[in-house]
C-alpha cells in the first residue's frame, strides 16, 4: 500500500513538471502557431529503412548490456548470457510499462535465475549506472566542444552557455566518482566500517541489509582490480553509448528536412538532454525523455517545433515498441506474466530487505 501511494505521488509531481514545461513552451510564438499536419507528415513520411536499422540497433544494445553485466558479475558468478539478455529485455519492458519503479525487475530477475543475492545484483545495477553516467558525461563534453552550435534565439544562447559551464562541473563530479570507486574498492573494509558506524542509528534489520549491500558492492567492484574485466566493462559501455547515439541519429535522418542533416554529435547532445528527462517518466507514454528531445532540438539546433515533436515521438516508438514486442515473446517463452514478474521482484526485495 505504501509503495502504491509513493508511486502515485511520484507520478503527480512528474505531471506537474511536464505541465509547467509545456506551459512555458506555449509562450513561444513558434509553439502558438504549431501546425499539426506538419507533425503528422514528419511521422508518416519518415524513411522506413533508417527506422528498421535503428530497431536492429535497439536489439543489439540489449546484447551489449548483457555482455557488460557478465563482466560486472564475473567476481560473483559466471552468469548465463541468455539469462542476462532476457533480464535486460524484461527489465526495460517493465520500465516502459510501469515507469521508473520497473528498474528493479532486472536485478530481481537475474538474482532469481542465477541464485545470487538481490543486494549483489542491486550493487551491479548501481555500478552499471556509474559507468553509464561517466560515459554520458564524456559524450556530452565531446558534443559541446566539437559540435559547432549556433542557436538563433536568446534562450538557445543561454541554454548553450549553461551547458558549457555544466561540462566542467560534470567532469569534476565524474572524476570524484571514479576516485571514490577506486578508493572504495581498495579500502573497502575501512570505508565499510566507517559507513556502518555513521549509520549505527538504523534499525537492526536495516543495518543488516546495509551491511550486506556494502559487501556486495565491494565484491562487484572487483572488476576494477581485474584489468580484463575493467577493459571489457569500459569497451562494452563505449559500444553501448555509440549504439544509443546512433539510434537517435538514424531517427533524425529518417525525418529528413533540417533534422536529416544534423551530425552524429548533435544526436549525442540531444540524447544527453533526453536522459536528463528520465527523472520524469510516465508508464506507457514516457514523459520528460520526450521533452528533453524537443527542447534540445528546438532551442539548441533551431529545428521546427513540428519536426522536433515528430522526432521525439519516433524515438519513443523505436525505443519502446521493439523492446515491448520482444519482451512479450520472452515472457511467453519463460512461462511468465507481468504479474509473476512483479511477484518475483517483490519476493527478491523482501529477501534483501529492500521493501
Amino acid at each position: 500500500m505504501k509503495k502504491t501511494w509513493g508511486r502515485w505521488v511520484w507520478l503527480a509531481v512528474g505531471a506537474v513538471v511536464i505541465v509547467l514545461i509545456f506551459y512555458n513552451l506555449s509562450s513561444n510564438p513558434e509553439w502558438r502557431d504549431f501546425r499539426w499536419h506538419r507533425l503528422w507528415g514528419s511521422i508518416v513520411g519518415a524513411r522506413l529503412d533508417y527506422l528498421l536499422i535503428s530497431a536492429i540497433l535497439v536489439y543489439s544494445s540489449y546484447v551489449v548490456r548483457a555482455i557488460r553485466w557478465r563482466f560486472f558479475m564475473a567476481p560473483i558468478k559466471a552468469a548465463s548470457p541468455w539469462v542476462l539478455f532476457v533480464g535486460q529485455v524484461l527489465g526495460f519492458s517493465s520500465i516502459f510499462l510501469v515507469g521508473r519503479p520497473g528498474e528493479l525487475v532486472r536485478p530481481a530477475y537475474i538474482a532469481k535465475k542465477e541464485d545470487v543475492s538481490m543486494s549483489s545484483m542491486v550493487a551491479v545495477w548501481l555500478l552499471e549506472r556509474v559507468f553509464d553516467t561517466i560515459a554520458m558525461v564524456i559524450l556530452f563534453a565531446a558534443a559541446i566542444y566539437f559540435e559547432p552550435v549556433n542557436p538563433d534565439t536568446p534562450k538557445g544562447v543561454t541554454v548553450l552557455h549553461a551547458m558549457h559551464e555544466g561540462v566542467h562541473v560534470l567532469f569534476i563530479f565524474s572524476a570524484l566518482l571514479i576516485a571514490f570507486l577506486v578508493l572504495f574498492r581498495f579500502k573497502a573494509a575501512g570505508m565499510t566500517a566507517g559507513a556502518l558506524k555513521l549509520f549505527a542509528f538504523l534499525p537492526q534489520r536495516a543495518m543488516h541489509s546495509f551491511t550486506h549491500f556494502l559487501h556486495s558492492f565491494s565484491e562487484g567492484l572487483s572488476v576494477i582490480r581485474d584489468w580484463k574485466g575493467l577493459a571489457g566493462s569500459v569497451a562494452t559501455t563505449t559500444i553501448l553509448w555509440i549504439i544509443n547515439t546512433t539510434i537517435f541519429w538514424l531517427v533524425f535522418k529518417s525525418v529528413r528536412h533540417r533534422l536529416g542533416h544534423l551530425p552524429w554529435l548533435a544526436a549525442a547532445l540531444t540524447l544527453f538532454c533526453a536522459a536528463l528527462g528520465l527523472l520524469v517518466q510516465f508508464p506507457g507514454i514516457g514523459g520528460g525523455y520526450q521533452v528533453g528531445v524537443i527542447l534540445a532540438l528546438t532551442e539548441i539546433f533551431n529545428v521546427s517545433a513540428e519536426s522536433a515533436t515528430g522526432a521525439s515521438i519516433l524515438v519513443w516508438i523505436m525505443m519502446s515498441i521493439p523492446t515491448l514486442a520482444l519482451g512479450m515473446v520472452l515472457l511467453v517463452h519463460e512461462g511468465l506474466s507481468i504479474r509473476k514478474l512483479e511477484a518475483i521482484t517483490e519476493e527478491e526485495e523482501r529477501a534483501a530487505g529492500l521493501d
